[in-house]
């Protein structure tokens, strides 16, 4: 068997297969039957050169950027990293609410200026109520870390479902979403990007959001209609913005880079040094199903 593997996890994935031949580019092995590494080596004009293709791992949770229609068409399984991703992920919408709910941006705007302000309001984030926008491994894994602090989580899904763990109630439907965006303090992105979910935030229903309701994203920059956030932020019709994705990557030069109820983080609240381990154990047992024909970890249902 042939397997084109990325040059970061070649030594560690070959020791443990010692008969697999191992390659670390495309145009190396063009009767390579598996392809585990980025985005940018699952483009079509790539994918062409490799006839015997059956298996992808793409290093990335979100699949937006690959044809989905091509892979379907050469019936090639394509798996991501979902789960590699939830729990710093997590954390990071975690400390995304808290330098909202304790003032901290005007703290360290403040340390800047020398300035000892003991008026600035604080609030608990006790009693508040947190909607997820999605209740995928992510939104779970979100869920699980608000329940010490006393929080109500609800939960927004396209399709009906009786329960998930961690959530207090779950809404679907228009209605439902509406319902969210309408009573949370805090909402918070994470719906995978495709052609249902585009701009599925925007001025309709960021009018819904309380004055002193913020959102956070760390799906994709364009489920949210970024032009109308920015015109919802400038009003002070919602409160607060933490940002992780954009709908253009690397943000230019924009208006969000200095509205002052906005944290900016660039796109990384998923990048930790724990990922490695986490990916070497997924590409290690990925490869084993894969050797033994059984179900691959992870598989993208398109």
């Amino acid at each position: 068997m042939k397997i084109i593997i990325d040059k970061h996890f070649y030594d560690t994935v070959s020791k443990e297969y010692p008969d697999i031949e191992f390659y670390t580019e495309p145009e190396q092995c063009s009767d390579a039957e598996a392809l585990i590494g980025p985005p940018d080596n699952v483009k079509p004009k790539i994918l062409d050169k490799l006839p015997k293709l059956k298996w992808i791992q793409l290093f990335r949770a979100g699949y937006d950027m690959i044809d989905a229609d091509y892979i379907r068409k050469r019936k090639i399984t394509l798996t991501n990293g979902k789960d590699i991703f939830s729990v710093p992920i997590a954390e990071d919408v975690v400390c995304k609410i808290l330098i909202h709910n304790t003032n901290a941006l005007k703290y360290i705007e403040n340390k800047k200026r020398h300035k000892w302000d003991t008026s600035l309001k604080r609030m608990e984030l006790k009693g508040q109520t947190v909607g997820l926008i999605g209740t995928g491994s992510i939104a779970s894994e979100i869920a699980k870390r608000l329940q010490p602090f006393g929080v109500k989580v609800i939960g927004y899904k396209r399709t009906p479902v009786l329960k998930v763990p961690y959530f207090h109630e779950i809404y679907y439907g228009s209605s439902g979403l509406d319902y969210v965006m309408s009573v949370s303090d805090y909402v918070v992105v994470t719906v995978d990007l495709n052609k249902g979910t585009y701009h599925m935030i925007n001025r309709d229903n960021l009018k819904l959001m309380k004055k002193n309701a913020s959102i956070i994203n760390i799906a994709r920059g364009s489920v949210v209609n970024q032009e109308d956030l920015k015109n919802a932020l400038k009003n002070k019709s919602i409160s607060y913005a933490g940002l992780d994705v954009f709908e253009i990557e690397p943000l230019p030069d924009d208006e969000l880079w200095d509205i002052d109820n906005v944290y900016i983080t660039p796109h990384v609240s998923g990048i930790v040094k724990n990922n490695k381990s986490r990916w070497e154990k997924l590409i290690i047992q990925n490869i084993k199903n894969f050797i033994n024909n059984e179900k691959l970890i992870n598989t993208v249902q398109f």
